[in-house]
């Protein structure tokens, strides 16, 4: 038996979080779903990938020891890559689920086993060379539905059906995936002179990491860990849970509130709420960024800030492709897709949501819907951003970081950008 982590339908509501990665590589903790399913399916069963045929080679570059778009003749589990799958849960699915069962939580397929003289249906589809290559309900109409409590009674099942859900639910995976990767990081036994620890025990530092004097770490909210490579600079402050990324850089006099998530490669300043950077964001200044999501290169400018409460404390509503969407969510700040840019003094209204590889400058408030590639520059109007100066900024960007643009990522970029014209 294989397990196969699937895309369905629905993927494109994830905007602009999957544009250029599929659902499951989505960080939703301090890794994302794949790499969960990875660790605990990878041992015992062969994974595979299957996403949009418009990501395909560029997935298959980044993941060269997984099938990506193939099916063998051999039994499946499928998993929904926009469902967050607890250990247990996917313990007992593995043990439960009989072949022609398919697991489903109102509209969404949570999982099904497909036996290997049915596989070629769904071998069809998956390895299509059509524009829609993604799996839906429909397609397991003759299994025998059961739902996610036939499984495991208390099943914590986290499905993301828009991109504010991650920011709404990362909490207790931030706090579960911390105890796995600190099980793997060789740490300081004492702190240096002139650092205070809260709950040492709940303090993870690399002994590789760099931390200057004079900060403080207070892990008596959740787990503190701090990777290979990361420099934190004086006068800093951080309440976990919170997880600080390979070669990551936090400046002087940053504040740091769990749930947080620094990516691998960013660097941050100022202060920084509930937030999850991908890696290789930028915030290298003043001003405040809170419950914001931003992807890969994100770079936010001097004193850009983000609203995340509104005056009067209802629910927070986003304008989501032409719709405007109660979020439910009182407190939510911005999504931001890949290689975004905010000039200084920027101010992000609550909830805004912005594409990937936008331009956006001249100080205020922009609206709260941002597409992608749109170059807008407040009081001269909406335009649109060239690719060929998109992608070679992007090359610049991605070189400070010494990471070189493959030309599989490229490829998707300029597809994507077709796409939308």
């Amino acid at each position: 038996m294989k397990i196969l982590i699937f895309e369905d339908e629905k993927c494109s509501k994830l905007f602009p979080l999957a544009v250029l990665r599929p659902v499951y590589d989505i960080i939703t903790g301090a890794m994302s779903g794949k790499s969960r399913l990875l660790i605990n399916c990878g041992k015992k069963y062969e994974v595979a990938l299957h996403c949009r045929n418009i990501l395909a080679p560029f997935v298959k570059s980044e993941n060269i020891k997984l099938k990506v778009n193939e099916i063998e003749n051999d039994d499946y589990i499928f998993l929904n890559g926009r469902v967050s799958f607890p250990a247990k849960f996917l313990e007992q699915l593995i043990k439960k689920i009989k072949p022609d069962d398919a697991v489903k939580s109102d509209d969404t397929l949570i999982a099904a086993k497909v036996k290997k003289d049915d596989i070629i249906k769904f071998k069809k589809i998956i390895e299509s060379n059509k524009e829609d290559n993604t799996l839906s309900l429909k397609d397991f109409r003759d299994f025998n539905y059961k739902s996610p409590e036939d499984i495991d009674s208390v099943h914590g099942l986290i499905i993301y059906n828009y991109p504010w859900d991650v920011l709404n639910n990362y909490g207790n995976n931030l706090s579960e995936d911390l105890k796995f990767i600190q099980k793997g990081i060789k740490k300081i036994k004492n702190a240096s002179k002139g650092i205070t620890v809260i709950e040492k025990k709940s303090v993870c530092i690399s002994k590789k990491a760099k931390v200057h004097p004079y900060s403080e770490f207070d892990a008596s909210a959740g787990m503190i860990v701090i990777e290979e490579g990361a420099v934190i600079e004086p006068f800093v402050y951080i309440k976990g849970p919170v997880y600080i990324g390979k070669n990551s850089v936090v400046k002087a006099g940053t504040k740091i509130i769990g749930p947080t998530f620094i990516g691998d490669g960013s660097k941050v300043s100022g202060e920084i709420s509930e937030c999850i950077f991908q890696y290789c964001v930028n915030k290298q200044h003043d001003g405040f960024i809170g419950n914001t999501y931003a992807c890969p290169f994100v770079n936010f400018g001097a004193d850009t800030v983000t609203s995340n409460l509104k005056n009067n404390y209802s629910k927070v509503r986003v304008k989501f492709n032409g719709e405007q969407i109660n979020t439910g969510m009182q407190f939510l700040g911005s999504i931001v897709g890949d290689h975004t840019k905010f000039g200084i003094n920027t101010m992000l209204n609550t909830g805004t949501i912005c594409g990937i590889f936008a331009n956006v400058a001249g100080g205020g408030f922009p609206d709260k819907w941002i597409d992608s590639f749109e170059w807008n520059i407040i009081g001269s109007g909406v335009e649109r951003y060239k690719i060929e100066e998109a992608i070679e900024t992007a090359k610049i960007v991605m070189g400070r970081r010494h990471i070189e643009m493959s030309k599989e990522y490229e490829a998707l970029v300029r597809e994507v950008y077709n796409v939308k014209c």
